[in-house]
C-alpha cells in the first residue's frame, strides 16, 4: 500500500478542475483560493508520481494517467458520498 496514499481534499480538487475546466472555476466550487487548487493538485501528483495534467498556458488536458485516476476518483467520491449519507440516515432513525 501506498504510504503516500493522496488526500480526499487533494481528489476532490482534481475532479473539480477537470469538470469545471479551470482551476479558478474549481476553487469556487469548492470554497479555496486558487492557490490552495493549485497546491492541492501538485501535492497529488507528486504522491502519485505521475502527470495528471498536461498545463497549456491558463488551458489543460488531461494526461493519459489523469484519464484512468479520474474514472478512479469519480467513483471513490461517488462511495463516500454514499457512505457519508448512510451514516446520516443510520443516525435519524436513532433519534
Amino acid at each position: 500500500m501506498n504510504r503516500n496514499m493522496p488526500e480526499i481534499r487533494q481528489v476532490q480538487a482534481f475532479v473539480a478542475i477537470v469538470e469545471t475546466g479551470s482551476f479558478t472555476m474549481a476553487a469556487k466550487r469548492l470554497n479555496l483560493t486558487q492557490s490552495a487548487i493549485s497546491h492541492s493538485l501538485r501535492a497529488l501528483e507528486e504522491s502519485l508520481k505521475a502527470r495528471l495534467l498536461d498545463r497549456r498556458g491558463k488551458s489543460h488536458a488531461l494526461t493519459a494517467s489523469g484519464e484512468i485516476f479520474l474514472t478512479h476518483c469519480r467513483n471513490a467520491l461517488a462511495e463516500f458520498d454514499h457512505a457519508m449519507l448512510s451514516i446520516h440516515t443510520l443516525q435519524q432513525r436513532a433519534v
